[in-house]
């Protein structure tokens, strides 16, 4: 009985641990803001309800990365963008899920 017990448990571990996953990025693109003249952070409107539609299909959220944009260029004229002001912001975020196969 014992032995028919270790089996089962060593099989079920080896077949969890061969698992195949598929993955699924979805990006969001930011919302650009300009408020007279001066261009502020992109605005992103991910909701609640977008995400747990992703739960609902069996996929898991594992990663969120961002790519970011030059706002700024100054053309190698560094006349071109003057005062202290950030060059990039954040021009889209990537949501990185997965499930089993």
């Amino acid at each position: 009985m014992k032995k028919l017990l270790l089996i089962t448990v060593v099989g079920l571990l080896s077949f969890s641990c061969t698992s195949k996953w598929e993955y699924k990025i979805v990006s969001v693109k930011g919302e650009e803001q300009e408020t007279r003249g001066t261009q502020l952070p992109n605005k992103f409107d991910v909701s609640d309800e977008s995400l747990n539609l992703f739960g609902k299909d069996g996929w898991e959220l594992v990663g969120i990365y961002e790519n970011t944009e030059t706002v700024y260029p100054n053309f190698g004229n560094e006349d071109y963008h003057t005062g202290i002001k950030t060059n990039t912001r954040t021009a889209d975020v990537n949501f990185v899920f997965k499930r089993k196969k």
